[in-house]
């Protein structure tokens, strides 16, 4: 990653898809399939020894494999060739029969297909740890009334606990998917010039069995050279992951503006150049960061799916550059509001203060259904649409510029019944406790789905 990719990835010690981690999958890809290719009996077993000899040992040349691969436009012709020369010079009788009934394809795929297996393990570590403490937090603040928002004006009351709940329920949903479509996508690719296995004839279901079992990846039963649909499938999934991400970064982002108050990233010393007193949300920032360029990768990947005949030219090798971005920026999202939630301050006097500065107008739907019995559906409702601003504005509660409304228009009688009507519906516990419930519900299926085991090891007979 660059400096600035970096700087902005606090999972940037997570090593995934780097240039020397593509060699060894490659070199693995090789001395798994001549294993597998003898254990079918298509090659002799001192060939494919030899082989995995020198794929052990051998260190493949950044730049030489670059230029071969550039100059030819076959990324396996710069992984072939240094092999070839070693086998040469120590194994020559193992020459004929490396890579042998394969294609440059196979290798790349099946080496990509072992590089997303560790990024998704990696991605699924961080949003488990998100999860727990997002689920912490909806178990601390399920009871917790604060303002919600709609089009980012006051709406009405909910919980903290509830937010944290949605979230963490949106992320675990892609938890399952990803570890559902993995066994679909995370295959070998072992299709030949053309995908039809044509060298390895009525072996080449035997060969494609072993060598999934070799590299711990599925075998899909077919090539999948230019029909990318599951692949796909599980790099939309990431995006759609991302979106959740963005999401609860957004609303953490917002809720710790100074003018509102009600959160802050643990503390973590001086966050600006220019002013000692800021306290910026670093790892919200950088969730952000990390998502913004997830869709245009996502559009871009979808768009390299018309792949032409059996092989593409130009649409799969797209489809290369666009992968590896889009999981590190979902994986570095993850990890940053991982941190956050670990360290995230709830300021709940905040969110109280906020509700109380409204003056009880964000209670304005359960006063129209308190007023309902004394002054009718349509009356109440404009009364309330009517005095509530004036409330507002004169830092009245609602309730009791209501009781005076009705003192004044329906008597004292309609008052009274009325006053004890409005107190309940602008008790700001009782508000809570829908979205308390609901956020019990929530955690009680997210303990259950978390207590389930997501193996992305494939069973071998």
């Amino acid at each position: 990653m660059s400096l600035i990719d970096q700087s902005l990835n606090p999972a940037g010690d997570t090593e995934l898809f780097t240039d020397g981690q593509w060699l060894q999958a490659l070199l693995r890809f090789e001395s798994a399939l001549a294993q597998a290719q003898a254990e079918a009996g298509l090659i002799p077993h001192s060939a494919a020894a030899a082989i995995g000899d020198v794929c052990s040992r051998i260190e493949l040349d950044r730049a030489q494999f670059i230029a071969r691969s550039r100059r030819t436009g076959a990324l396996g012709i710069g992984l072939v060739e240094p092999i070839q020369a070693a086998l040469a010079s120590g194994h020559p009788a193992a020459l004929p029969y490396l890579h042998w009934g394969t294609t440059t394809q196979d290798a790349v795929d099946t080496a990509h297909a072992l590089l997303t297996k560790a990024a998704l393990n990696a991605l699924l570590e961080e949003l488990r740890g998100l999860v727990t403490a997002l689920s912490a937090l909806a178990s601390s603040h399920a009871a917790t009334p604060m303002m919600a928002r709609s089009l980012l004006q006051p709406a009405q009351i909910t919980s903290f606990g509830l937010k944290c709940a949605q979230s963490a329920a949106a992320l675990l949903r892609s938890v399952q998917q990803l570890s559902a479509l993995a066994p679909q996508a995370l295959c070998v690719q072992l299709g030949g010039a053309v995908g039809n296995r044509a060298a390895m004839g009525a072996h080449g279901a035997r060969v494609e069995s072993a060598l999934a079992a070799g590299l711990g990846l599925w075998a899909p039963g077919l090539s999948w050279h230019t029909q990318r649909d599951a692949w796909m499938r599980l790099g939309m999934e990431a995006a759609i992951c991302a979106g959740s991400l963005a999401k609860l970064a957004r609303d953490w982002s917002l809720m710790s503006q100074f003018e509102v108050g009600e959160l802050a990233e643990a503390a973590r010393g001086k966050t600006s150049s220019a002013m000692p007193h800021k306290r910026n949300a670093v790892h919200c920032m950088q969730a952000v960061a990390q998502t913004q360029a997830v869709p245009g990768l996502a559009a871009a990947l979808l768009g390299c799916m018309a792949q032409a005949h059996e092989r593409a030219l130009g649409e799969w090798q797209a489809e290369l550059a666009a992968w590896a971005p889009l999981w590190r920026h979902v994986h570095g999202a993850a990890a940053a509001l991982r941190l956050a939630a670990e360290g995230l301050q709830v300021d709940t006097n905040r969110m109280q203060a906020n509700i109380d500065a409204l003056h009880e107008v964000i209670f304005s739907e359960a006063c129209v259904d308190a007023l309902t019995p004394v002054a009718g559906r349509a009356q109440a409702q404009q009364a309330v649409e009517r005095l509530a601003p004036q409330a507002l504005q004169a830092q009245q509660p609602l309730s009791a510029t209501l009781r005076q409304w009705v003192a004044s228009e329906l008597g004292a009688g309609a008052a009274a019944d009325a006053g004890r009507a409005l107190s309940a519906a602008t008790d700001p516990l009782r508000a809570v406790q829908a979205s308390a419930a609901s956020c019990a519900e929530l955690l009680q299926a997210l303990d259950a789905t978390l207590a389930s085991s997501f193996n992305l090891e494939p069973h071998h007979a």
